[in-house]
Parts: C-alpha cells; sequence; structure tokens
C-alpha cells in the first residue's frame, strides 16, 4: 500500500531526473531525505539512467521501491511510474540543475502527493551505497 510518503519520495525521484536530463547529464545517483509520516528524514537514493528510466530506494536499503519511465522537452520533464506505485499517471516538473545539485519544481502531476506538499524536490549528487 502506497502512502503519501511513498508517493512523496516518488515524485522526487521523477522530477530530479528530469532536470538534469535538459542541462546535464540525468544519468548517475542523485540523493536526499524527506520526512515520513512521523516527522523522521528517511533517506532516499534515485537513479537515473541515460535510457529514459530511473529507480528509487526509499531508505537506501538496496531495494527498488518504485520504477518508471521519464522524457525530457526543454525544461520541462515529464515522469511516469510503472513499478512499486499505486498511481501512473503521468506528472510534468521544471528542473534546474548545476550537476551536482538538482531542483524539481511540480507544473502538474495526476498523482497526489508526488512532489511534496509544496511541489518542489531538491537533491544532490551521489554515489551509490
Amino acid at each position: 500500500m502506497m502512502t503519501k510518503f511513498s508517493r512523496l519520495l516518488l515524485a522526487i525521484a521523477f522530477v530530479l531526473p528530469m532536470g538534469l536530463a535538459a542541462q546535464t547529464t540525468p544519468a548517475g545517483t542523485w540523493k536526499m531525505t524527506i520526512p515520513d509520516q512521523d516527522g523522521k528524514d528517511v533517506p532516499v537514493q534515485v537513479v537515473i539512467t541515460d535510457s529514459g528510466t530511473y529507480a528509487v530506494d526509499f531508505g537506501v536499503d538496496g531495494k527498488v521501491d518504485i520504477s518508471g519511465k521519464y522524457t525530457i522537452d526543454g525544461d520541462k520533464m515529464m515522469i511516469q511510474d510503472d513499478a512499486g506505485s499505486e498511481c501512473t499517471a503521468k506528472g510534468v516538473y521544471t528542473f534546474k540543475t548545476d550537476g551536482k545539485s538538482l531542483t524539481m519544481t511540480r507544473v502538474s502531476d495526476e498523482c497526489e502527493g508526488r512532489g511534496g506538499p509544496d511541489g518542489v524536490m531538491k537533491m544532490d549528487r551521489g554515489s551509490k551505497e
């Protein structure tokens, strides 16, 4: 069962790759923390490929929790989960990246809760653990 926390993490994972692809390559590993339902910070790792796919690992335990596909058009990234999520609808985010960090801002998203309450996700480039 997908919680609001899981949807938020999933949204973050999708939006981050979009920002990287437009300004630099989105391929790589990105990390961030998000609050769970109790307000505790949970680490999240997002692995983005050059072939337009992504994988999200909540808790950075080596298990892929959500996976999906993305496309980029200018400064916009369209994400769509294909496994691990209750919602497989599309989300569109604008993005900015300097290669070391990525900020994604929701334009529209049919999946409630993805992208967090304010619709902004910030991630830093990380290495795979």
